[in-house]
């Protein structure tokens, strides 16, 4: 896990990322597939989101709770059964194409390599990982066994939105604010004590391999379903459960994955600064759950034709006064451009979670999964604007998995496979919840090494050990 990432590797892995990525273009897979031919899916977490795919081409299941996957395992009787899914692999293996990762964030990574190393195309719900250096492991092991990958966030990025900006309809952009808010299912985030006790391990749940790589601890109810996602050991928190969704279009847009291309004769390496602001109501740092309220800032260098840019998110739903800070930017934003209406104005439907772009042109704010909802404002500038030239790839049923299935057998690389963006693109915001474990501290976040070069603390954490039996 500590391993530190050569520049050749790298290098070898941005060829796979660019020119060599026509290899997952034509077919990533050691043999080609028919147009109709089945593709043999496993499906590790068989509840939650996992039920969204059930289905006929599931040859295994896997789940470390029989109880909550009953109903699933009732559905497919003829289906085979697992709790372990290394014993999955090596028992079915060849009779498995594809596996689709749908456990707790923190496993996410350890199903998602064993899959990759068995020489399967795996999709994985999103948070594609827990942690920024699981992102990039994953990374490398889809570009050095060639298989296809995706992301699973129901609604990548919005392409329009991408080439407007990139068409300089906005002019230059060195603002944006992103706005977060309660993970669906949890209570927010702040201290939580655990109540009192010893506790048994219910009949028919492997609490072991619920546990997977975090650090070995007795069983307790509250770790578990439906608190987990509380838990830093065990989630991505509101940046993993919602960024995904929210933000894939600004990273895409404004070029940030270009930071992660080596770029030869460069007089500097690419460095993203990264600084939280949090609530201190832990006491001090929140290190087992995350703060009631977080402001996290990235500072992108320039690149590729565009300027430095500072991203900020904000997360403050919790406490006295909610939405506080987020209300306090875009009242800054909205003194400065009258033109595009008022704070009140642009609440209007968009009082959650949402990206605003603010562009020395005008602004753009989206909601809703992949950006779906997307406004330019004023509306009365831009409103014979139309469509920009077509610049980028538009996968067949991409993002979600019909564009995985497709790319499978041949076809376009899905727009979140893992060398292209996803990867990256997580790297980039699993900083935040990384700086939110040192509030005030500007990180320097090295992008081609995949190292947080001024704070060796940060660096650790960034890359926290696997417990025993374990490994990527």
């Amino acid at each position: 896990m500590r391993d530190s990432l050569s520049r050749r590797r790298f290098l070898a892995q941005a060829a796979l990322g660019s020119a060599g990525a026509m290899v997952l273009r034509r077919a990533a897979s050691a043999r080609s597939y028919q147009a109709n031919e089945r593709i043999s899916l496993a499906l590790v977490g068989c509840t939650g989101r996992g039920q969204g795919f059930l289905g006929p081409d599931v040859v295994a299941l896997c789940d470390v709770d029989s109880r909550r996957a009953a109903a699933a395992f009732k559905r497919f009787p003829d289906v085979p059964k697992f709790e372990d899914f290394r014993v999955m692999l090596d028992k079915m293996g060849k009779q498995i194409d594809a596996v689709i990762v749908c456990t707790p964030d923190h496993t996410h990574a350890a199903v998602t390599a064993a899959s990759i190393r068995a020489g399967k195309h795996v999709y994985c719900e999103k948070p594609l990982t827990r942690t920024v250096h699981e992102a990039r492991a994953v990374t490398e092991l889809a570009a050095k066994h060639k298989v296809v990958t995706q992301m699973g966030n129901q609604g990548g990025y919005n392409v329009r939105a991408v080439e407007i900006v990139r068409s300089g309809a906005l002019g230059e952009i060195r603002t944006v604010h992103l706005k977060g808010a309660k993970r669906m299912g949890d209570a927010g985030g702040g201290p939580r004590t655990r109540t009192p006790g010893t506790y048994t391990v219910p009949e028919g749940f492997n609490w072991d391999l619920w546990m997977g790589p975090a650090a070995a601890r007795p069983y307790h109810p509250e770790w578990v379903s439906p608190n987990w996602r509380v838990w830093r050991d065990f989630s991505g928190g509101d940046l993993g459960g919602w960024a995904p969704h929210l933000f894939a279009t600004t990273f895409k847009a404004l070029k940030i994955d270009t930071l992660w291309d080596p770029q030869e004769g460069a007089a500097e390496r690419p460095i993203i600064r990264v600084t939280a602001e949090c609530s201190q109501d832990c006491p001090g740092v929140c290190r087992e759950t995350f703060p009631t309220w977080v402001a996290v800032h990235w500072d992108v260098p320039a690149r590729e034709g565009m300027p430095s840019v500072r991203l900020t998110y904000t997360r403050d739903d919790d406490g006295p006064r909610p939405n506080e800070r987020w209300i306090a930017a875009l009242r800054e934003v909205f003194e400065k451009h009258p033109e595009c209406g008022t704070v009140a104005s642009f609440q209007e439907g968009y009082k959650w979670r949402c990206e605003l772009l603010v562009g020395s042109k005008g602004l753009m704010r989206t909601a809703g999964h992949g950006s779906a909802q997307m406004d330019l404002l004023p509306a009365e500038r831009f409103k014979d604007l139309g469509n920009p030239p077509e610049s980028l790839s538009r996968p067949l049923g991409a993002p979600a998995m019909r564009g995985w299935t497709d790319a499978i057998r041949g076809g376009t690389a899905p727009m979140c496979n893992f060398i292209d963006f996803s990867g990256r693109f997580s790297e980039w915001y699993l900083l935040g919840n990384l700086a939110s474990l040192f509030p005030g501290q500007t990180l320097e976040y090295d992008c081609i090494a995949g190292r947080v070069v001024n704070n060796e603390e940060a660096d650790r954490a960034a890359r926290p050990a696997y417990r025993e039996g374990w490994t990527l």
